[in-house]
């Protein structure tokens, strides 16, 4: 049972910083993870502000959250200088204003680009920094190389990192990475796992054509697997014919020469197999469900992931899916019991577990079905929120809040 703060000191006021904001300033996953957290946070008694990019000064209510948007300028002698700057004073500047007229007890930044950075000299309220996939990270596995713009994102995040008051990870995989990186104790780093909303009407509805559904979700780029995704179609559609490709999210150009997917479709594969592929672009919070529930399958090998939110978010549909070894994507998925599990970079081994499941209705319902009852109890949102609460009540130097 859960029992919500009886007090105003039990509760905190919560400030949380996302670069992105569904529906309100652009799709991505850590702002996916913030607007699950704040509306989590607030049914257990605690008050969510979120601060997020914004073209000038405003104040949007989603239900119980606040969030205010805020431009985060281009100061062109700093920038200059340090590439980014700019944008770390502004959103500093606009933080403190927040921590001082709604008495802020707690903030939390990601570490991506480093942002919070300028708030945490002299901030006036603990600081919380969440940690995703690094700069670092990424530009490793895009063979990006270090350009100026990068470095400095990279020095930011690390200089930030170590001077949070508390840092958290979501997965065990990531924290052992994150430590490495950044040269420090593995204790120093506390696991959150992610969490999302899931309630008795997340059920997959049956549709009436007789052609198969795979589904993938995210950033097309090549951390996110998906040029190996691309190459595993063609031995899938020789196997099975009646299957179509839907792949949900922005085009990057990260494809072989440089090209989008689009190109590289359009340039390496026959009619035959493009007719088979929809890329659908970036699509709505309510057209992704939609996509999701109609799915027979969700794919989506990453080479690398610091968690795998994305793997929820088709789970708790009863959607069967198909991950990589890569990072913290098994503690997500259990292989061959709440889904299948593929060696990361290997288009071949894809396509024969794509092909598995497509050939066999009945395992594709039992993994969708035990996938779901799998975030139901170890990723829902409350309990993410109720470990985060307690985080930020240590960050305070206060005593844990009494939420059970």
């Amino acid at each position: 049972m859960m029992t919500l703060p009886s007090t105003r000191s039990t509760a905190m006021k919560v400030c949380l910083y996302s670069p992105n904001y569904p529906g309100i300033s652009g799709e991505g996953g850590i702002g996916t993870y913030t607007r699950q957290l704040a509306r989590a946070l607030s049914g257990l008694g605690h008050e969510p502000h979120v601060l997020t990019p914004g073209p000038a000064r405003d104040l949007v209510h989603e239900g119980p959250v606040t969030i205010h948007l805020a431009p985060a300028d281009y100061f062109p002698v700093l920038d200059r200088l340090m590439p980014g700057v700019g944008a770390c004073w502004r959103i500093a500047a606009v933080m403190r204003q927040i921590v001082a007229r709604y008495n802020i007890d707690v903030v939390e930044f990601p570490n991506w680009g480093g942002i919070g950075l300028a708030y945490g000299m002299g901030r006036p309220a603990p600081m919380v920094v969440r940690l995703h996939t690094s700069s670092l990270e990424c530009s490793l596995i895009d063979g990006t190389g270090p350009s100026r713009l990068i470095a400095w994102d990279i020095r930011r995040e690390r200089w930030l990192n170590l001077s949070a008051d508390k840092l958290v990870t979501h997965s065990w995989a990531h924290r052992a990475r994150m430590a490495e990186e950044l040269g420090i104790n593995e204790d120093r780093i506390n696991v959150v796992p992610h969490g999302i909303e899931v309630n008795p009407g997340f059920r997959r509805v049956s549709r009436c054509d007789k052609e198969l559904k795979v589904v993938y979700l995210g950033r097309m780029e090549k951390r996110k697997g998906t040029i190996d995704l691309l190459k595993a179609i063609p031995e899938v559609l020789r196997e099975v014919s009646e299957v179509h490709f839907t792949l949900i999210g922005a085009d990057r150009p990260h494809c072989p020469g440089g090209r989008t997917h689009a190109q590289y479709l359009e340039d390496e594969f026959p009619t035959v197999v493009r007719r088979h592929i929809t890329l659908a672009g970036r699509l709505s919070d309510c057209e992704v469900d939609q996509q999701l529930r109609e799915a027979d399958l969700f794919v989506a090998p990453s080479l690398y992931e610091s968690f795998g939110l994305i793997f929820l978010e088709a789970m708790r549909w009863g959607t069967p899916v198909i991950g990589t070894t890569a990072g913290g994507i098994p503690e997500i998925i259990d292989h061959e019991k709440t889904g299948l599990l593929v060696e990361p970079s290997q288009p071949a081994e894809l396509a024969q577990a794509m092909i598995l499941l497509l050939r066999n209705d009945r395992l594709r319902h039992r993994l969708g079905e035990a996938g779901r009852r799998r975030v139901e109890s170890v990723f829902n949102v409350d309990r993410m929120a109720r470990q985060s609460a307690e985080q930020y009540a240590t960050a305070r130097g206060t005593k844990q809040c009494q939420i059970h």
